[in-house]
């Protein structure tokens, strides 16, 4: 029950900090306010990302290593949870087969990252090295237009591994970091960038987002390749 109260007040402090770093930015910003145009998409992805920031944001553990972990997971699970929602809007089969994929890895690796954290004393002031790339991610998601609901998709799930990139280098700068975590920080940058090439070679292709590459009543292939990752 103490350690409970504990972490619900670092938690409290570290969003309340959040907060005020996200008042700062914006009152030095120039031009449109792009604060007020995001709060203003409310498509079929809006909520899962606002969950996905909120719990990236307060999933605060005992060292930077462990913040890392746990803010991961976080980011897994809202990476599948977009998958998820994409694949109730109807999508072509190439975006459906890398939705499903997708899915499947990011929640795998929840299973694995779950293994690696660790109960103690917080340590909320070590979370604040990932405040920079988890803000970029969700401001970069939370602005992304499209066509259609896969483009959108697309286009959320690069930045949202450009994000999980970058909190990975981020860490990787951090002295004293077990070894066990940065081998896992390592495998996860090293699949999040191959994932990225693959998402970005079918956003490069039009034809595999849109229903030309559905199957033809009269054949059993593709129009078109569906971009997979390069064996091995």
């Amino acid at each position: 029950m103490r350690l409970h109260f504990v972490a619900a007040i670092f938690t409290l402090v570290f969003l309340i900090s959040c907060s005020q770093h996200e008042r700062r930015g914006s009152a030095t910003s120039t031009g449109t306010d792009e604060a007020e145009t995001i709060s203003h998409d409310l498509g079929p992805f809006f909520y899962a990302e606002t969950e996905m920031y909120d719990n990236m944001r307060a999933a605060i553990g005992t060292s930077s290593g462990d913040n890392w972990v746990r803010m991961m997971i976080a980011h897994h699970e809202g990476g599948a949870a977009l998958s998820r929602i994409v694949l109730r809007e109807n999508p072509s089969l190439c975006i459906a087969d890398l939705a499903r994929e997708t899915m499947r890895v990011q929640e795998d690796a929840v299973g694995v990252l779950r293994a690696l954290e660790r109960e103690g004393p917080l340590d909320v002031e070590s979370a604040f090295i990932f405040l920079k790339p988890i803000q970029a991610m969700h401001d970069a998601t939370m602005s992304v237009n499209g066509a259609n609901a896969s483009e959108i998709w697309l286009r959320k799930m690069i930045a949202h591994h450009r994000g999980a990139i970058a909190m990975s280098e981020v860490l990787l700068k951090e002295p004293a970091i077990p070894r066990e975590t940065v081998n896992a920080v390592r495998r996860v940058r090293n699949a999040q960038l191959s994932d990225l090439v693959v998402l970005e070679r079918a956003l490069a292709e039009p034809e595999l987002i849109d229903k030309s590459d559905r199957r033809d009543a009269t054949t059993t292939v593709h129009v078109r390749t569906c971009p997979s990752k390069a064996p091995g």
